[in-house]
C-alpha cells in the first residue's frame, strides 16, 4: 500500500468534560520553484556563505546558501554552471515539464585529498521549532549521471537534505562548530554493491553528543533491496519496484541507480519523517523514509537529544536541499559537471493524514446533574 493510503488515520475523539482538540498535518512550508526569480548560486556574489539576513540576494522564503562552484559564467566558465540554479532555461528539468525546479549541479574538481567540493545548501529555518517534521520532494537525475554506468562504482556521494536544530547564533552549516544537533542526513551514493541509501544522523542538543559519545551508530549505508524488509506498516514489505523491470526490490538482488531511480525522465518521490525522542536519553525518538510512498526504513529506538549538561530538549527547526559533493571520478581539467533536480517540495508538521489530540481542556468545576 501507498503512503497516502496507509496514513489516513481515523480521528479518535477524547470526551471527559469536553473536546480533546485535534490538529491535522500542517504544511509549514513548500516551494514548487515556478515563481521563483531568476537565481543561482553565483548570479549576485561567489562567496560560500550567502545570508538573507546579512543583505543576500537569495530565492523567496530561503534564509541562506551555503555554496562551492568552481566553474560557472560568474568565475569565468561561461560554458559551465553554478552549484544551483533556479532559471526558466532550466525548463526542461522541472516536473511536468513547466515553470522551474532546483537544479544542483556537482562538479568532478579534487584537491589532491578526498574533498567534498562543490556544494549547494538551500537552508530554512523554521521559527519555533517542531517535536516532528515531515519532508517530501521529487528528485530527478540528469542523462549523464556518473552512476548511470553500471562500469561506475566509485564510492562518490552526495548529500541531498538536511532536517535539523540549530541554536539559533552560531554556524548554520557545520555541525562541528557546535551550533547543531540533532541531524538527520540523507545522502545519495552508489558503490560496488549498487546503488546505496544512504543515512546519517548526529545527535544533541546543540553542543553536545554530536557523535551519540560513541554510545549510539546512527544510519548507515543501507541497500534498496533486502535492508527494506519488513520496515514497512505492521512490519510487512514495501511494495517498491523496480523502475525498468516491475520486480519488487525487497525480493531482489542488488538494484543500481536505473533500477532504483529510472530513466532521465523519471521523477522519484522522496519522503522523510523525524521525531524527538520524549526526553534527554530516551530511546524512542523516530527517523523514517519512503520512496514512492512505500516506506522503506523506520527506526523508532533513536536518542536524538541525548542526557546532557543543562537536562535540555531541542526542536527540529531547519532543514536544507542540496550538496555538498564528493565527485573526482575525471580530471579537473575536463570540467566535467552532471546534476540532479528538486522540484514539488512539501515540509508538514507531522505525517500527511495524521491527526494528533492535542489535549482535553480541564474538566469544568461545579457541574450540577439534573
Amino acid at each position: 500500500m501507498g503512503l497516502s493510503r496507509k496514513l489516513s488515520l481515523s480521528c479518535a475523539v477524547v470526551l471527559t468534560f469536553g473536546l480533546a482538540s485535534v490538529s491535522h498535518a500542517e504544511v509549514i512550508f513548500s516551494d514548487n520553484f515556478d515563481v521563483q526569480p531568476e537565481w543561482t548560486s553565483t548570479m549576485f556574489s561567489t562567496v560560500n556563505m550567502q545570508k538573507r539576513l546579512s543583505g543576500a540576494v537569495l530565492p523567496d522564503e530561503w534564509d541562506l546558501i551555503y555554496q562551492g562552484t568552481k566553474w560557472s559564467p560568474e568565475t569565468g566558465y561561461n560554458d559551465n554552471h553554478a552549484s544551483l540554479e533556479l532559471l526558466d532555461a532550466n525548463v526542461d528539468k522541472a516536473r511536468g515539464q513547466s515553470g522551474k525546479s532546483a537544479v544542483m549541479w556537482r562538479e568532478s574538481y579534487s584537491r589532491g585529498w578526498k574533498n567534498w567540493a562543490s556544494d549547494s545548501q538551500l537552508w530554512k529555518h523554521l521559527e519555533g521549532g517542531y517535536e516532528e517534521l515531515y519532508v517530501e520532494f521529487y528528485i530527478r537525475f540528469s542523462p549523464n549521471w556518473w552512476q548511470r554506468d553500471l562500469n561506475n562504482t566509485g564510492s562518490w556521494t552526495s548529500k541531498i537534505l538536511r532536517v535539523g536544530s540549530w541554536d539559533g547564533v552560531g554556524d548554520e552549516v557545520n555541525g562541528a562548530a557546535g551550533a547543531l544537533g540533532p541531524i538527520a542526513f540523507w545522502d545519495y551514493k552508489q558503490d560496488k554493491y549498487g546503488a546505496r541509501n544512504v543515512i546519517a544522523f548526529r545527535g544533541g542538543p546543540w553542543g553536545e553528543n554530536y557523535r551519540f559519545n560513541n554510545e549510539y551508530r546512527g544510519g548507515g549505508s543501507l541497500n534498496y533491496t533486502k535492508d527494506t524488509i519488513g520496515q514497512d506498516e505492521g512490519g510487512l514489505n514495501p511494495e517498491h519496484t523496480n523502475i525498468l523491470t516491475g520486480a519488487p526490490l525487497a525480493e531482489g538482488p542488488t538494484a543500481w541507480h536505473g533500477e532504483v531511480f529510472g530513466p532521465t525522465e523519471h521523477w522519484t518521490k522522496m519522503a522523510f519523517y523525524v521525531k524527538m525522542n520524549s526526553a534527554p536519553g530516551t530511546t524512542d525518538g523516530v527517523y523514517r523514509q519512503w520512496i514512492g510512498d512505500e516506506r522503506i526504513v523506520n527506526l523508532e529506538n533513536v536518542p536524538w537529544v541525548m542526557e546532557n549538561s543543562e537536562n535540555k530538549m531541542v526542536k527540529w527547526n531547519y532543514f536544507a536541499i542540496g550538496g555538498n559533493d564528493y565527485l573526482q571520478p575525471y580530471p579537473n581539467e575536463q570540467q566535467f559537471e552532471d546534476w540532479y533536480a528538486i522540484d514539488d517540495l512539501v515540509v508538514r508538521s507531522s505525517m500527511p493524514g495524521e491527526e494528533q489530540v492535542i489535549g482535553a481542556p480541564n474538566p469544568p468545576i461545579d457541574v450540577e446533574i439534573r
